[in-house]
């Protein structure tokens, strides 16, 4: 399992397993102290990935969802797409008019 740190605090840990086909990335609580002992160590969010698609569990994307839920989403979104980069940049200027 990895640790996922934020602005320096151990908030999640990160499993990524191959289980019949699929690779499932597992976002967890971690013991820091702003988790209540209930959730520790419990799944927080979920991806799926069986080869025909996506599943993300512990998302209902039809409901509005809080501000945690996003930053989870983020952050397990990043973990599946590490393979990839990406980047976000103006468009180039144009100078043969």
């Amino acid at each position: 399992m990895e640790e996922i740190y934020i602005d320096g605090i151990h908030e999640y840990d990160y499993l990524k397993t191959n289980t019949e086909g699929s690779m499932i990335h597992t976002l967890y609580y971690s013991d820091h102290l702003e988790w209540t002992s209930s959730i520790v160590g419990t799944k927080a969010i979920e991806l799926i990935d069986n080869g025909n698609g996506v599943q993300i569990k512990g998302l209902v994307l039809d409901e509005e969802q809080d501000y945690l839920r996003i930053e989870q989403l983020h952050i397990i979104l990043r973990l599946y797409s590490q393979e990839c980069t990406y980047e976000i940049s103006p468009q180039p200027i144009k100078t043969g008019f």
